[in-house]
């Protein structure tokens, strides 16, 4: 049968039961990725969709960003991640994009589901709209009581190191240092949906993604959005302060000691002015603004600090131009960027890889909307390693001791999806 629309409607009754139709929709390709909101709004309402997925692979975007960057025309949807740096001075980013054959879009706040044609034919488009009506099940979540991550960096190296770069901060060779640390596992799977599913229920983050692309698959419940591009307007929302949630009115009290802490301020501000610094190479001259400074936001489990800075973009700049000026995001480097990135490299026991990357996705106008992806499981299938990375910015004022178990902290979260 041969259909004539590209785009197909269909009205949804509960936001839930048709997210997990559309998981589980996904989990049939081999190549696909879900950016899912979880209904929470980000910081000063800023994004226009509750879920985004691509599924199936169309085409194969290569793997050098530069080179990625010049394929993306308008008129389509790609889907993907870009990696951290291997070294601070390294010419090739690492980027994994993809093309996929359809798109699912829910807008927020909408009570209907929308699947995109992304250049399939009108027939296998039809066969696309069966498979959403389709009811396929969810695998069986297995608890694994005794599944245990081994930390790459012990405490004893992680504070002796901590003191490390308060010795280096102390004699000016950098202001901050986002460090961070890996814990890995050995572990046989293939589908991770039941645990991503677990994962969303106890977190709620605003810019989660759950996807399989080549030899990965990535489970990840970001709080925190590296930047957007609506028209002509980029903004970027970084992340510099953190406390544990409380119940009720306790919270108020916690996110009023967010907001007037001398040290996460301090932390936030630094980084505020390095993505302004990084916003004047592709901003027009004037207009670069912060439209949020310390804005103190609770999710389901930690309250956040964040602050939104946005400016217009130069005309005629592609994706790639932004990147190289944007990317890797502050707030998983430190200040000055270029100068901590090197130190990263000396005092971090691991390559970061995807992690303190990008997630998102290009839409056909050419906006787009890339997380940070942090609070992050990776599995890589051929070797059968599951590994997650948690890092804190680590400033003259930091106690060695309590930003270890902020990591742990991070990490816990991560570490109990295995867990009943």
């Amino acid at each position: 049968m041969s259909i004539s629309m590209q785009m197909f409607q269909k009205m949804i009754n509960e936001l839930s039961v048709v997210k997990q139709q559309i998981y589980a929709l996904a989990e049939q390709s081999d190549v696909f990725q879900i950016c899912d909101s979880n209904e929470v709004a980000p910081a000063l309402n800023i994004g226009k969709y509750e879920l985004v997925a691509g599924l199936g692979l169309l085409e194969s975007l290569p793997n050098d960003a530069k080179a990625m960057a010049s394929l993306i025309k308008k008129g389509k949807w790609y889907f993907g991640y870009l990696e951290y740096p291997e070294t601070h001075n390294s010419e090739l980013r690492k980027a994994q994009f993809f093309v996929p054959r359809v798109v699912v879009t829910i807008l927020r706040g909408e009570t209907k589901l929308c699947l995109h044609n992304n250049g399939i034919s009108d027939s296998e488009f039809a066969e696309w709209q069966v498979k959403l009506e389709t009811h396929f099940s969810i695998p069986e979540l297995i608890n694994i009581p005794d599944f245990t991550f081994t930390p790459v960096t012990e405490r004893t190296d992680y504070i002796r190191k901590v003191e490390q770069i308060k010795t280096d901060i102390l004699y000016g060779r950098y202001y901050e240092m986002n460090y961070c640390i890996e814990f890995k596992a050995k572990l046989n799977a293939r589908s991770f949906l039941p645990y991503m599913l677990r994962l969303n229920a106890r977190t709620s983050a605003p810019f989660s993604a759950y996807a399989r692309i080549g030899d990965v698959s990535i489970l990840c419940s970001s709080p925190e959005r590296f930047m957007t591009k609506k028209g002509n307007i980029l903004v970027s929302q970084p992340i510099k302060g953190t406390n544990r949630i409380h119940s009720g009115r306790e919270n108020d009290k916690q996110l009023e000691a967010l907001k007037n802490s001398e040290k996460e301020k301090a932390e936030n501000v630094m980084i505020v002015d390095l993505v302004r610094n990084d916003l004047a190479h592709v901003c027009e001259a004037g207009s670069i603004k912060v439209d949020e400074l310390f804005g103190a936001y609770p999710f389901k489990t930690l309250n956040h600090l964040i602050s939104t800075v946005s400016g217009q973009i130069k005309e005629g700049l592609n994706l790639g131009e932004v990147m190289e000026a944007m990317f890797p995001m502050g707030s998983m480097t430190g200040a000055p960027k270029l100068e901590v990135m090197k130190h990263i490299d000396a005092y971090e026991d691991h390559q970061r890889g995807i992690y303190s990357g990008c997630l998102g996705y290009i839409d056909p106008e050419g906006d787009f909307d890339f997380n940070v992806i942090i609070r992050t499981l990776v599995y890589h299938h051929s070797e059968e390693i599951i590994s997650y990375k948690v890092g804190s910015a680590i400033t003259i004022d930091s106690e060695a001791d309590y930003e270890y178990e902020e990591c742990l902290l991070k990490g816990h979260r991560l570490e109990d999806l295995f867990r009943a």
